[in-house]
């Protein structure tokens, strides 16, 4: 815990510098346009219009504000329609951009009246009307054309259902203008990229695997994806149309990603099987959030905007609470959690406080958190790929245990029946039986008669490990299963392995004299399928046993096809039928 906290702290501390670093100086009210960038504060700037003004023409703008009416303190928080002035002096010529510092802007009109000459109409900048401006994420542009040592009044109208920060006007020049729109569109886009295709390699792996915390991480990811392009005006350049600005749609998907994330940390943590109570808390916060992003859909947006940073500040807490408390638990999925979070958390802490009212200037938000959030996706696609590993390991051993014989490491029956159903071509399987059985754990006690189970696995893996598998079927019964290439070395490898029984016999009786081994052989030429071979090999094996007991007591042994042989001759002589 004392590590997370420390991580804590250096993130707070390396957050403060980030905002001091990226604060614009402010001017005054008066620009002169004589540097790359100039900053004008929304403090008093901006006077309250009526909404039926909002494309009035610039004469009635003026007539509005004959009187000076009352301007607010700052459109933070503010929703309607707004109107400023700047005086402007141009100290060279060139085009000029000016950057409206709004998330979201409906209605937006710019005017230019000179001092000396007619007053134009700039452009409008909406994000239903951005084809017309150039093209930059997260906020409009307006270029402002000006002569050299040119001034006048600059008039700007927004209208929108929130301003979600305080509203500055930063003016570019034309070098300094697509420097920061590159660097705005590129990240966003490059940020909104990688998060669209991890969605889309979450959801391969859903569907490869059913493994439902790739679809919550696939929601997560997702969704965040579409809101930030939503948000960053991408959709809109697509499908926008008068009356629906799906620049908006960011804060309704919100409640609906957060949703995902709890269901993802539920899954990724076990926590319905190791940390029950920190799996109901997560369950219920998806559930609360779900309905509360379904009843946004209603509400009015600046409703919706306090009730999705509500969600964020309670989500951050709980997220990086769970990542710390995970990494103390040794539960190393959650570093890479922990470290995507730390990310996420931090720049989100930095959005929310330049939505507020406590710092002013801080520049980029939406890029902090674009670019942190997709640092987490990648992040938390670690802690994902971590627990398919641990998820695959589990199912090996699982796949292992039930396969795989636990006293003589060897195939057990449900192996042998998957290996039957791939058989085709040429084939040999032998059935075997040790005799003796019952007179070594009588004499000896089962535990010697695990050890001879054991030793003789050991001998028939060494003698045929590297041309077939043995599978152990029953108590004393075991089965050889070799695959040929062709049907003409089938008579070659079952010389072979009636050979190998033999010694194997003997190495054995050596050590338990009661032993025996009763084998049956049977190929792919003595049926049609492995099912029946196997069988054919298994009656041949009982035909071997019984004939080695009725000339056991006449003095003479048998061969595994029921031929009568001397007892000093060995099975490996024997040409089979």
């Amino acid at each position: 815990m004392r590590i997370g906290t420390m991580i804590v702290r250096v993130w707070v501390l390396l957050l403060a510098s980030f905002a001091s670093f990226l604060s614009h100086a402010e001017v005054g009210d008066s620009l002169q346009l004589d540097e790359a960038v100039h900053s004008s504060a929304d403090h008093q700037r901006w006077y309250p219009l009526d909404a039926s003004l909002a494309r009035a023409p610039l004469h009635k703008l003026q007539q509005q504000l004959t009187g000076e009416a009352a301007a607010v303190d700052s459109l933070f928080g503010r929703a309607g329609t707004f109107v400023t002035r700047v005086p402007i002096t141009n100290t060279r010529r060139q085009t000029w951009f000016v950057v409206p510092g709004a998330n979201f802007i409906d209605t937006g009109i710019a005017y230019w009246q000179p001092d000396e000459g007619p007053p134009r109409m700039l452009a409008e900048f909406s994000q239903l009307s951005d084809d017309l401006t150039p093209r930059l994420m997260h906020t409009q542009v307006l270029p402002l054309w000006l002569q050299d040592q040119e001034a006048g009044q600059l008039w700007i109208v927004v209208q929108a259902k929130h301003f979600a920060t305080p509203v500055p006007l930063t003016f570019y020049s034309q070098q300094a203008f697509y420097h920061h729109q590159f660097m705005v569109n590129s990240t966003t886009i490059g940020a909104i990229a990688i998060m669209l295709t991890l969605t889309l390699l979450s959801l391969a792996i859903y569907v490869r695997t059913r493994q439902s915390l790739a679809l919550t991480y696939a929601g997560y990811v997702g969704l965040h994806a579409l809101g930030w392009a939503a948000a960053a005006g991408a959709i809109n350049g697509v499908t926008a149309h008068d009356g629906l600005n799906v620049t908006y749609a960011g804060m309704h998907l919100f409640p609906f990603a957060i949703a995902c994330a709890s269901l993802f940390a539920c899954g990724l943590f076990n926590c319905t099987e190791q940390h029950p109570g920190l799996a109901r808390v997560l369950r219920w916060l998806a559930i609360t959030v779900t309905l509360l992003g379904t009843v946004m859909l209603w509400l009015p947006f600046q409703v919706t905007f306090y009730l999705s940073h509500v969600i964020a500040l309670l989500w951050v807490p709980l997220s990086l609470w769970i990542g710390m408390t995970m990494l103390s638990n040794e539960d190393f999925r959650a570093k890479y959690y922990l470290i995507g979070n730390l990310f996420y958390s931090a720049a989100l802490v930095y959005y929310l406080v330049s939505h507020s009212s406590l710092v002013s200037g801080l520049a980029y938000p939406e890029l902090a958190v674009v670019m942190a959030l997709a640092i987490d996706c990648v992040c938390i696609l670690f802690s994902l790929s971590e627990w398919l590993k641990i998820k695959q390991n589990d199912f090996n051993r699982v796949f292992y245990e039930s396969r795989i014989d636990p006293l003589t490491q060897v195939g057990n029956r449900l192996l042998l029946q998957e290996r039957l159903s791939d058989l085709s071509d040429a084939y040999l399987i032998m059935f075997i039986d040790f005799d003796g059985m019952k007179a070594i754990n009588d004499s000896m006690g089962h535990d010697a008669g695990d050890h001879f189970l054991s030793e003789a696995s050991r001998l028939m893996h060494e003698r045929i490990g590297h041309t077939g598998e043995i599978f152990r079927t029953g108590g004393d019964e075991f089965v050889w299963l070799v695959r040929g290439t062709t049907t003409d070395q089938l008579p070659e490898i079952r010389r072979h392995l009636e050979g190998t029984i033999s010694n194997i016999e003997t190495v054995l009786h050596a050590n338990w004299p009661m032993s025996g081994i009763s084998f049956g052989l049977a190929t792919s030429e003595d049926s049609a399928n492995a099912s029946a071979c196997l069988a054919i090999a298994d009656r041949k094996m009982y035909q071997h046993k019984t004939a080695k007991q009725s000339r056991r007591n006449r003095g003479v042994n048998i061969s595994a096809t029921g031929s009568a042989q001397p007892r000093e001759i060995r099975p490996e002589t024997t040409q089979g039928r």
